[in-house]
């Protein structure tokens, strides 16, 4: 996300995710059925025993939880697809449908449950007016939920076995809530930021199930292949993540296919905006989107900027492999300035929040990272990279620690409780500051390598503070122990 300007604006904030109604069809193609078991016995799976209990993880007051697999080999759904095929009603404001998750084992023991995570209950409670809401579940069957339905256990009808492949499928409502958000109908424009539902992570800490932050962000998702189809009226366009592969007119509707390779997330916007794009130096189509409220003249303009800083960071930090890039200009007000996602973003209309949201098109879409755990990861990274595209040798602002205790490496956990201030100040302005400190201290073209070495390595994946700290040293033959400390920037 994009910090306000002012200091007052919730910096990358945004509200969970929209539903939608959607239902995923969901086969086995595995082991036989459980019978009245929602967990596979050792029996029933050839060579494999089950350990039943349950770990608790290392934030369990968060809703970390940690699903033993057998023998402790742990193992998540992998290689996932999402199929999605929504309709919209009138306005654009509620959407349902149905979606499917296709996904492998590459693991070594069965797979027996998974949690999946709908963002858009994030500041509601469970309960009927929630929102997301799914159904009809086929596949599975939910077994518990967790932080405000956010998280849903979902148990397998039949265990997967390794090398097999799945799907599970479900109906999905989406009634999005009026407010200024990504997840949010602002005016008459709508807006389903994190809305389909996604697998959750299981790392080496075990299943990542965070609660939803009403600033900053809890998202953590493995990338993808999406395949959605949107029903929406005539009259109002769905700017998104991925590439418009076909629409179809009928009556008053179009129906649009869209496809998304490789991507963490999908979502998209609902409204009669504005329209216009340019091809980038690099050859990447920047789509802009706007509503009546904004000047046609200046959204123009910073199409413009948008190519520019997408062919800047490419020189800088390596290619960016996708063909398109999707932004949305609209004014938020104190919610935020700006909120990035795969192929697409949502940005104040002026230049910082666009520079710094293209720049979130390598920091956190093609270099993942646990924006939850560890935030300054792609904050920091995007506004550093911003500044720079803007001309600016030195930060933009202080560098002076507003609080004793505080510190860079911190989570959203702490940063919730503590405040926006805090989490604003330690992430984008101290973490900007680091970055300009490091370069300072390795060397301009050291700097270069790094950033572009952590695009290599870690394109497409996640990245771990302990990456960016080795790749430093890698490329600097320095020991950076000091420099990190200076930043309060040690924990992993």
């Amino acid at each position: 996300m994009t910090a306000g300007v002012s200091g007052l604006r919730r910096a990358g904030l945004w509200v969970p995710l929209g539903g939608a109604a959607m239902s995923v069809v969901a086969a086995a193609f595995i082991a036989a059925p459980l019978g009245p078991h929602p967990l596979p016995l050792p029996s029933q799976i050839e060579g494999a025993s089950i350990d039943s209990s349950t770990a608790v993880g290392d934030y369990a007051a968060t809703g970390k939880s940690v699903v033993a697999a057998a023998h402790g080999d742990p193992t998540a759904p992998a290689d996932a697809r999402y199929t999605v095929s929504l309709k919209s009603d009138d306005t654009g404001h509620s959407w349902s449908g149905t979606e499917q998750i296709s996904f492998a084992n590459s693991g070594t023991v069965p797979i027996t449950e998974f949690w999946i995570r709908l963002w858009g209950n994030g500041d509601a409670s469970c309960g009927a007016t929630q929102p997301e809401r799914i159904s009809d579940l086929s596949g599975g069957s939910v077994a518990e939920t967790q932080q405000n339905c956010t998280a849903f256990r979902i148990v397998l009808d039949r265990a997967l076995a390794p090398g097999a492949s799945a799907q599970v499928g479900f109906n999905l409502a989406i009634d999005v809530p009026t407010r200024r958000d990504r997840f949010g109908v602002n005016g008459v424009d709508t807006y389903v930021g994190n809305a389909l539902a996604v697998l959750a992570v299981k790392d080496e800490h075990g299943w990542e199930l965070p609660p939803y932050v009403d600033f900053g962000e809890s998202f953590y998702s493995l990338t993808a292949d999406y395949d959605v189809t949107l029903d929406h009226p005539a009259t109002l366009q769905v700017p998104s993540t991925g590439t418009v592969a076909g629409e179809t007119t009928a009556a008053n509707r179009v129906i649009t296919h869209i496809t998304a390779p490789k991507v963490r997330d999908f979502s998209w916007s609902a409204g009669a905006f504005h329209h216009d794009s340019v091809v980038s130096g690099t050859g990447v189509e920047i789509d802009a989107y706007w509503p009546n409220s904004e000047s046609d003249s200046n959204c123009r303009s910073l199409m413009h900027y948008a190519a520019q800083a997408m062919d800047a960071y490419a020189a800088r930090f390596g290619a960016y492999p996708y063909p398109r890039f999707t932004i949305v200009f609209d004014e938020f007000g104190a919610a935020f300035d700006g909120m990035e996602y795969p192929n697409y973003a949502l940005a104040s209309a002026y230049q910082g929040a666009v520079a710094h949201e293209v720049a979130h098109q390598w920091w956190f879409a093609l270099v993942g990272d646990d924006q939850y755990r560890h935030p300054w990861l792609d904050e920091a990274f995007a506004e550093y990279s911003a500044e720079e595209f803007q001309g600016s040798t030195t930060p933009a602002h202080n560098c002076d620690w507003i609080a004793s205790d505080e510190r860079m490496d911190d989570s959203m956990d702490t940063y919730e409780k503590a405040g926006d201030n805090l989490y604003h100040d330690a992430i984008y302005h101290e973490g900007t500051c680091m970055l300009f400190d490091l370069e300072n201290t390795i060397g301009r073209a050291a700097m270069d390598q790094m950033l572009r070495g952590l695009s290599t390595e870690f394109e497409y994946g996640v990245v771990q503070p302990s990456d960016v700290r080795a790749m430093a040293q890698k490329v600097s033959g320095r020991d950076l122990s000091a420099f990190w400390a200076k930043w309060r920037n040690t924990g992993d």
